[in-house]
Parts: structure tokens; sequence; C-alpha cells
């Protein structure tokens, strides 16, 4: 199979690796991360053009529900991210009641373009080589220790809460309940940049946990489950609800047969989330 070429976007003095969502220029280099990568690639494909939030829910979240605050979130995290890389300003304009317009001059390129301006070899640079060598050496280092005291003292994994299963069911059914909490945290458990809070850190807060667990824990999402059984009709409802506003910002709902395909559920909804 032949390798998925990359697709540049030159605009307001930056480089951007549609693929990878790298963006670079004389001034720093960052990466977006998929989401944030995906809107902004909508908005490139049609700069200078008024892009509805509908095409933008359609080119970034095919086929799922997601809240209007997503969408906004990620907007104002690539104006501060952009900020860093460039000094053109404004880069985005909000159109109410419509959507956004990338405002610069895009120019489209499948080929890497060089950046980087050739470096020429000095004398100095010669007499001193050394000299650098052992001072790259040295701070390589110390930024490995760092590194390893960091990591020791701060955790890198991005907290967050799994309410308990909420069953909606008539009286008297005999239908067992399934405990989809315990699904989430096995499936959260497996990625890498994830951790959820103890169930005791949950029962020693007695008031409201928003936005209590944001600021004591730094904890930016809950996950609440919930399974509604009509007559002989079951389904799963997955919420993922903002830490800071209680607000719910994703949402899936399945219907299902049997209790084993709740953890497959449970696993999609996770991977999903890992990615924001």
């Amino acid at each position: 199979m032949s390798q998925e070429r990359d697709i540049y976007f030159r605009t307001a003095n930056m480089l951007i690796n549609s693929n990878t969502g790298e963006v670079s220029s004389k001034k720093q280099k960052l990466r977006l991360s998929p989401v944030n990568s995906r809107v902004l690639n909508v908005l490139l494909q049609e700069a200078k053009k008024a892009v509805s939030r509908q095409q933008l829910f359609d080119g970034v979240w095919p086929n799922q529900v997601v809240s209007d605050d997503a969408l906004t979130r990620s907007i104002s995290d690539l104006r501060s991210q952009l900020k860093s890389v460039t000094t053109t300003e404004p880069l985005i304009e909000t159109i109410p009641k419509v959507g956004y317009r990338w405002l610069p001059v895009v120019e489209l390129n499948t080929e890497s373009p060089n950046t980087s301006e050739p470096v020429k070899t000095t004398l100095w640079l010669k007499h001193f080589k050394p000299m650098l060598m052992a001072l790259a050496v040295l701070t390589i280092l110390l930024w490995g220790l760092l590194g390893v005291l960091y990591l020791g003292s701060k955790s890198t994994s991005m907290p967050l809460i799994i309410l308990p299963t909420e069953h909606i069911q008539p009286p008297n059914s005999a239908s067992p309940k399934a405990d989809v909490s315990a699904w989430l945290k096995q499936a959260v458990m497996e990625q890498d940049n994830m951790q959820y809070l103890s169930g005791y850190a949950l029962q020693s807060h007695a008031g409201s946990p928003f936005p209590y667990y944001s600021h004591e824990f730094g904890v930016r999402w809950f996950i609440e489950s919930q399974i509604s059984q009509k007559t002989d009709q079951r389904s799963l409802t997955l919420n993922l609800i903002d830490a800071k506003t209680a607000l719910v910002i994703y949402s899936q709902q399945h219907s299902f047969k049997q209790v084993d395909e709740l953890k497959a559920h449970c696993n999609e909804f996770v991977a999903f989330v890992s990615q924001l």
C-alpha cells in the first residue's frame, strides 16, 4: 500500500500539516490535539468563507451527537494555541448565528516545504564544538533528571470521575442490573492518559460536586451512565459532563439486547473521550 501523502497549509506565516496536526513557524512549533486539528482543517479548506457550525459538526464529529460547547471550546483552544505561533491577528472570525471564518489567505502544498534556513559552519563553531557537545550532553542529563522528578511528583494522566450507574426500569422487574460503571473504569485504566478518582474521594464530599472536584483534584469530566427499560426494550445512555459547569457536552445512546454488548459501548465511549 502506498503511504498517504501529507497535505500542508501555509497561512499567517505558519506551516500546518493537516494529517499530523503539527503547526510550525520561525517563532515556535506545536502539535494540536486530533479534535482541534480536524476543526482547523475544515476552516482552512473553506478559508475566507463562512463555515456553519453544522458543517464543522459534520466534518469533525460525523454521525455523533456533540454539544455546541465542545465546538466553542475547540475554537477557543485554537485561538489560544495559535497565538503563540504567529503574530497575525485575528485568525478566526466568529459569525453570530452562523459559524466561523478563517481570515488569512491559505496556500495548499502536497510536498513538504523546506522551512529551515541553511546553517553556515563558522570558525567559531569549529573552535567551540567540543564545548557545545559537552554542554548539550549536560543539558540532556539535567532535563532527564527534571523529567524523572516531575513524573515522580505529579501524575501526567487526566483525572475524571465515573458516577454509579442509574437504572430506570418498571416496578418488580426481574432484569439483572448491569454495573456499567465497572466497565467504564476498566476501559479508563486501559488508556495511558486517563485515570478515575476513587469512590472514597466521592463519599468524603457531601455537597455539590460541581465545581468542587475540578478545583480540588483537577477533575475535567464526569462520566455518567444510565440503563432504562420500557417493556422489552432496553437502552444505555452515556454522558460526558463538564466538571466546572455541570453541562453535558457529549452523549451516546445505544439500544441493546444482551448485557455483553455494554462493554463494547463503554470501550468505544472512553476511547473517544481520550482523544479530546
